[in-house]
């Protein structure tokens, strides 16, 4: 099985501090790089809920939904976003890192059709602009939306005139 992240980012139980809650819900996210071990988290995921609740006379309303797929990029669009901005930007432009899971409504639009998550940094610390997304201090410096803009469009460009329609 590959890699897969389960995070609980919301635990609701009871009202009262003093009584043992008869009720708890629980909301999880799960990101994985793959449909194949997201169907094993799932199915795990239930059969370990639905065990442990047993042990203690419980029972579980188990619910799982799948709002995003993974990013996954596709081999040739990669290789041509790549490209295009090694000659756009330099050799330095460019940089191979590994997955990561990051949750994206981009890994909806690679079911339909191929493509390629790219994405453009923003820091310079000359600007404040160091800290990581997400974060209440992000500041985006400007510049970047244009080297963004670029490569976007060189590859919307590069992408219409290979493809047949």
């Amino acid at each position: 099985m590959e890699a897969a992240v389960l995070t609980v980012g919301k635990v609701e139980a009871g009202e009262p501090f003093i009584i043992i809650a008869e009720n708890a819900k629980l909301e999880k996210n799960v990101r994985t790089f793959d449909a194949k071990t997201r169907d094993i988290v799932e199915t795990e995921m239930k059969r370990y809920l639905e065990r442990t609740a047993a042990m203690y006379g419980g029972t579980v309303k188990f619910e799982y939904h799948r709002l995003l797929a993974s990013v996954i990029n596709e081999t040739q669009s990669s290789q041509l976003v790549e490209s295009i901005a090694r000659n756009s930007f330099g050799e330095d432009a460019v940089g191979d890192f590994p997955p990561t899971m990051g949750g994206k409504d981009f890994g909806e639009y690679t079911n339909y059709i191929n493509g390629a998550f790219a994405t453009v940094g923003t820091r310079n610390v000359s600007k404040v602009s160091d800290c990581p997304h997400h974060q209440a201090r992000f500041n985006v410096d400007e510049k970047s939306l244009k080297v963004g803009a670029e490569l976007y469009v060189q590859y919307d460009l590069s992408y219409l005139y290979q493809v047949e329609f």
